[in-house]
Order: structure tokens, then C-alpha cells, then sequence
């Protein structure tokens, strides 16, 4: 169910022609190359792959010079309308391909490589410039040249900024030198000290002691601190011209190019990753060799392709090989869904695949949830807005959105919701909720109010969905151990899991007609819906529910003393069969008070809406806007809160009974990418 029989195939050709023999599986595309397999290298391949990454690693690095995105998010697209451009490019030959991507990045890399080398440049030398600006800055009013202390002979003298509180410290350092000092600012002194030449150890000893540093200006630059400093402002406002100057060439070659270069950059990556995995060639000296797999509806379609060269193929099944990567195959409106089941991983090979239920399911859990028509009327339209400026799995994830707006639709028809008013006040549709008696809010109340009978009734609808839904999880979980030829685990732990729920779900609902009683065999009222004494319901579940409890308990060391179930002892099963029944019962009763979110939901947002309307009626026109940001708060908030409740209840409620998604995917050679399309003439 939803997943493809796949094909093991091996291509042979002459070593000679397996550059050809790369093109083809590049054109035929779905072929999932087999994993370990020799690494021996054909020569020309390998000389491909080589340019390929080379290629790669320019056009990477251009993109990244230019701050271009690889891929534009979701506020890129739905707010700046960035789109993704698609180029088709014509090849006969991987090398004639890769020789027009070399043609075409490399004028732009090469002008792109220039001016961020500029840039780069440009931007040390302001940094450079800043930071001694910003040092002589405390002496751009002291106009003295310093220039000549570095030529005397006889003596060793250094010119320096001291804080006051440290100048009598450096003179005391120094009682044989001369100081000349001058008050910078309250907090420093620029002081001259001067020693002979035989003391200037003790200058720079007592200079690095305290932590003074001596005034040093260039040589290229005026020795005159105050000259300095100007002719240093004046440096970095050409820099900084020259930078923005840089920059913006750098903006018009990413608004004339970027495109461009991006579909470079995708197209070699994708020669780099599609011959990376043809390169590896077999062992053989005259014969390459090639190894994969397929979907195997397209055998035939795979022989035709590779008709001049050796096909060999092998029809794939369960037992043969465990390895086999998963493709999904499901019909187009289910397809969208698993991005849903991939949430929880990749079908295993012995798996069922979940998604043509979570495609029925899951927009009926949103729908009753967020079961109001004007919110998903919002929903679907700005979804469809969103929907038009988005490609590739963005475009499929608005698919899923504007199902389960549509859906919130249909149950705001029903339960009469809109905005927090009554649907069937606003709109002439038939009152369908008070048909069915499941209004939410009783508006004949002055001011509304929740009507609980009716909330308890949704709840237990909920309980009674979440029932069906976990018996169906816990039903695959049987087909599936059933499928695999797992007897003992049958017997002893899928079957009675099962008939343990259904029957415990029996025994629950006795209990509760019973008065919340457990001597639910005293009491002959008779069941709603079911229409059967109570006391039948409870001894029938009774019946079932001891057996299976007790198989739990028991089974597994019952296996394992009549030889049935190795690598364990039975003391030690017994110990596991105690547990997993109390884990069991806990279980089976969280999971199923866990759908009464689905009424729960439901009623808060009802609620929430009820108080909008209760602090910002619509009768009070200045009050108009409040209402409107305080609907789309709650729109914004609640639609993203019921998306994570209802994909709670399918990965923690509904997957954990029967999937693992340990299956590895179906990795094609050239998978379809965004920015490119490869036409081979």
C-alpha cells in the first residue's frame, strides 16, 4: 500500500562506452545506485566528476562572495515574491554540458573572485585605518612632530599617553629620565621621557609594566599627530567610498548574473553528485559495471534505454534482500501526504505505508478542530495567495494547507461557525449543526455560553474516532507481523494487544453505564447506540479482556519454554510480560483520552472567539479594527496549534502502534531539481 516493487538491475558495457552508459542512467533517471559496491573508478568518469567539482566549488564560492540564497524561504517567496527560475540546458555529452557551464561561470567567477578580492582589501585597510584613526584621536589637537625621536643616538626617548593616575608611577620608575608631560583630557597626559641610551631596557620595562604604549605614527604618514589624524579621516572617507563603490558593483553583477549562476552552481552540483555515483565501475580492466535499483513497473522501459549494452535483472522481495531503499507510489492527491508520513521517517521494506490514511484523516482532525468557516475561509485564501509565489515541497506543504482550510470550512458549516457568530445568521445555509443537536455555543444565553451537554457529546465523538483510529493502528501492526511470517509474535503480543484494547474499550464503556461501577455485571440498563444490556457488553469484554491480558503476561515465556523463542530466559519474559500489560493498560488509556483534544480544540476556539466579540463588538464600528487583528491573532496562533495536535495524534498516538519509518529512501541518480532541466539530444 503506497509503496513501489522495485527491480535490481546491473548495466555491462565496454569500458570504452561508459561515459554513455552515465548519460543514459542521467536520462532515465529513477535508478537508486546499489551502496557498497567496489570503489574502482572508470578513468573518464573520474576526469568528469573531477571538472564537476571543480565547477562546484567556483560557482559555490561565487555565491557565496555575492550573499546570494541557494534557496529562498518562505518570506522570501510569499512577502518579496523571489521566484525560482528554471533553465534548460541541451547536452549530448556530460563533457559538452560541463564545457558550457565552465564557458558561462567563468567570466562571472573570475569578476566576482576581482572584486571581492577588492573588497576584502578595501575592507582591512579601513579596519586598519579605524583602529590607528581611533588610537592618535586622543592627540589629533597635539601638533608636534615626533618624527625625529627614532634618530637620536645618545638617547632613547618615547613619546606616550598616561592616565594621571599612573604618571607619578612612571616617573618614579624612571628618577634618571627627563619628562615633559601636557594635560590631554581630565582622565590622560601626553608625556615625553627621555633616557640615555645605556637605560632604555629600564624605558621599555617600565613602558610594558604599567602598560603604557608609546605614540607610533607610520612612516607614511605624518609624524605630526594632529596632520595624522587628518589625513587619516580623509583616508577612510575614500575608503569608504571605494568600499560602497565595490559593493554596489558587486550588487549589479548578483541582479545581472545571480540567477545565472545559481542554475550554475545547481547544474554542477548535480554532475558532481549524479557522476560520483556512475564513476564507481566494477573491477572488471575491459568492463564496466554498474548496479541498482529500479521501480519495476519501468523495466521495460530501463531495457529499451540501455538496449546496446548487458542488462541484468532480479525481481526484489522481502526475503531476498532487507536492504532495498523504499519508493513511494501513491495516486497524485495522496501523494501529497507523505511529507506527513516522512514527519516519522520512511516506511521499512516489511512496513505498510500509512499515507492513504493520513490523507483522509488528517484534514478531518484539522477540520474539527479548527471548525470555523469565516477563519477557514481566511486560511484557504491567503493559502492560495501563499500557494502561487512558492515552488517545488513549499508548494506541496500549501497543498496540504489548503485541504485542511477547505476542511475547517466544511466543519464550520456544520457546526455553525463563523467568526464567532452564527453561521446560518450570516449565511443562508441549512442549520445542519442543530439538526444533528451538536451546537457548541448556546446563543440563546444572554451574553453566549458553552452548551456542555453538547461539548460532553463532542467528546465523546472524539473518544469514539480516536478508538476507530488506534484499532486500525493496532490492526496493521497484526497484518504487518501476519505479512512477515511472525507467528509467536502474533500469538503472543500483536493479536492479544488488539483484542485487549477493543475489549477493554467494551469494559469501559460498561463501567461508565454502569455509574462508574466495576460490578458491571449487576447492572442490565441498556447500552446507548448498541442497544444490548450492559451486563452482556461487560461480560462479553470480560471474556476477552482476561485472556489477552493474561497471554500478555504469560506468552512470551510460554515461547520460550517450548523452545519457540530463543535469546531470552522465562523468568525474564515473565518480568517483561508484567510490565508491558500495566505499560499497556496506561497506554491504551492515554492514547484514547488524547482525541478528546479533537472536541477540546474545538470549543477553545470557540471560546476565544466569543471573548473578541464580547470586548470588541461589531456594533461598535471604532472597535472594527481591534476585532479584525484579534481574528487573525487567534488565526494565526490556533491554525499553527491544531497543525501540531493533529500531527501529535498520527506520529505519537496513531504511528507508534505499527511503523517504525526505519526504511532508507529512494535516492534517484538525478533527482529533479528547482533551477534546472537537462534536455539530452
Amino acid at each position: 500500500m503506497g509503496v513501489a516493487r522495485l527491480t535490481k538491475v546491473s548495466v555491462i558495457s565496454a569500458r570504452s562506452e561508459y561515459v554513455d552508459v552515465a548519460k543514459t542512467l542521467a536520462k532515465f533517471m529513477d535508478f537508486h545506485p546499489l551502496e557498497n559496491a567496489q570503489p574502482n573508478f572508470d578513468p573518464k568518469v573520474q576526469e568528469l566528476t573531477v571538472k564537476a567539482v571543480r565547477l562546484f566549488s567556483q560557482a559555490d564560492q561565487a555565491v557565496k562572495d555575492l550573499g546570494l540564497k541557494v534557496e529562498p524561504g518562505w518570506m522570501d517567496q510569499v512577502f518579496k515574491g523571489i521566484k525560482i527560475e528554471r533553465k534548460s540546458f541541451d547536452a549530448a555529452e556530460w563533457d559538452e554540458l560541463l564545457r558550457r557551464v565552465e564557458r558561462e561561470l567563468e567570466p562571472v567567477v573570475q569578476e566576482v573572485r576581482v572584486q571581492k578580492g577588492t573588497l576584502q582589501k578595501v575592507v582591512k585597510d579601513e579596519v586598519d585605518s579605524q583602529t590607528l584613526r581611533d588610537a592618535l584621536q586622543l592627540l589629533s589637537d597635539f601638533s608636534v612632530e615626533i618624527g625625529g625621536l627614532r634618530d637620536l643616538h645618545r638617547f632613547k626617548a618615547a613619546l606616550c599617553t598616561v592616565p594621571k593616575t599612573t604618571v607619578q608611577e612612571l616617573k618614579n620608575s624612571l628618577p634618571e629620565g627627563i619628562f615633559v608631560s601636557q594635560s590631554l583630557n581630565q582622565q590622560d597626559d601626553i608625556i615625553f621621557v627621555a633616557v640615555r641610551v645605556e637605560d632604555a631596557i629600564k624605558l621599555d620595562r617600565a613602558l610594558k609594566a604599567l602598560e603604557v604604549k608609546p605614540v607610533s605614527i607610520p612612516p607614511s604618514l605624518s609624524q605630526n599627530p594632529a596632520e595624522a589624524y587628518k589625513q587619516l579621516t580623509k583616508d577612510l572617507e575614500a575608503l569608504r567610498a571605494r568600499k560602497a563603490e565595490v559593493e554596489a558593483a558587486l550588487a549589479k553583477i548578483s541582479a545581472a548574473s545571480g540567477d545565472n549562476l545559481l542554475a550554475m552552481r545547481e547544474l554542477s552540483e548535480v554532475a558532481r553528485d549524479m557522476l560520483d555515483e556512475a564513476r564507481v565501475s566494477g573491477g572488471m580492466k575491459r568492463l564496466a559495471t554498474i548496479s541498482g535499483y529500479i521501480p519495476a513497473k519501468k523495466e521495460e522501459e530501463f531495457r529499451s534505454a540501455f538496449s546496446r549494452w548487458m542488462v541484468y535483472s532480479e525481481q526484489m522481495t522481502h526475503e531476498k534482500e532487507t536492504e532495498v531503499p523504499v519508493l513511494f507510489e501513491n495516486k497524485k492527491g495522496v501523494r501529497l501526504w507523505q511529507l506527513v508520513t516522512a514527519e516519522q521517517g520512511i516506511p521499512g521494506n516489511e512496513e505498510v505505508d500509512p499515507t492513504p490514511l493520513v490523507s483522509f484523516v488528517f484534514p478531518i482532525f484539522f477540520g474539527l478542530m479548527f471548525g470555523d468557516f469565516g477563519h477557514g475561509l481566511i486560511f484557504t485564501l491567503f493559502v492560495l495567495f501563499v500557494r502561487q509565489r512558492v515552488t517545488g515541497t513549499k508548494r506541496q506543504w500549501a497543498n496540504i494547507f489548503l485541504i485542511t482550510g477547505v476542511s475547517s470550512m466544511v466543519f464550520g458549516a456544520i457546526f455553525g461557525e463563523f467568526f464567532g457568530y452564527s453561521l446560518y445568521s450570516a449565511l443562508p445555509v441549512p442549520p445542519i449543526a442543530q439538526y444533528l443537536n451538536l451546537d457548541i455555543i448556546n446563543r440563546s444565553s444572554s451574553p453566549p455560553t458553552p452548551d456542555i451537554s453538547n461539548f460532553v457529546k463532542l467528546m465523546v465523538i472524539s473518544m469514539m474516532i480516536g478508538i476507530l483510529h488506534l484499532v486500525t493502528g493496532l490492526g496493521l501492526s497484526l497484518y504487518e507481523a501476519l505479512r512477515a511470517g511472525e507467528k509467536v509474535e502474533v500469538l503472543v503480543e500483536k493479536l492479544p494487544a488488539l483484542t485487549m484494547y477493543i475489549s477493554g474499550v467494551g469494559y469501559g464503556i460498561a463501567f461508565i453505564v454502569a455509574g462508574f461501577k466495576f460490578d458491571v455485571l449487576s447492572s442490565t440498563a441498556p447500552v446507548p447506540t448498541l442497544g444490548i444490556p450492559n451486563n452482556v457488553l461487560g461480560e462479553v469484554s470480560l471474556a476477552v479482556l482476561i485472556p489477552s491480558m493474561l497471554v500478555l503476561f504469560v506468552g512470551k515465556a510460554v515461547a520460550v519454554k517450548l523452545g519457540k523463542l530463543e535469546g531470552t530466559t522465562v523468568a525474564g519474559e515473565l518480568s517483561n510480560g508484567g510490565l508491558e500489560v500495566f505499560e499497556r493498560i496506561l497506554q491504551f488509556l492515554s492514547n484514547t483520552i488524547s482525541y478528546v483534544r479533537l472536541a477540546v480544540m474545538l470549543l477553545v476556539h470557540a471560546v476565544l472567539l466569543l471573548i473578541i466579540i464580547g470586548f470588541f463588538p461589531l456594533s461598535d464600528l471604532a472597535l472594527v479594527p481591534a476585532w479584525v487583528i484579534f481574528n487573525l491573532m487567534v488565526l494565526a496562533l490556533e491554525g499553527l496549534i491544531v497543525y501540531v495536535q493533529d500531527l501529535r495524534l498520527h506520529v505519537y498516538e496513531f504511528f507508534t502502534k505499527f511503523y517504525f519509518g526505519n526504511g532508507k529512501p529512494f535516492r534517484r541518480i538525478l533527482p529533479e531539481r528547482p533551477r534546472i532541466r537537462i534536455n539530452w539530444l
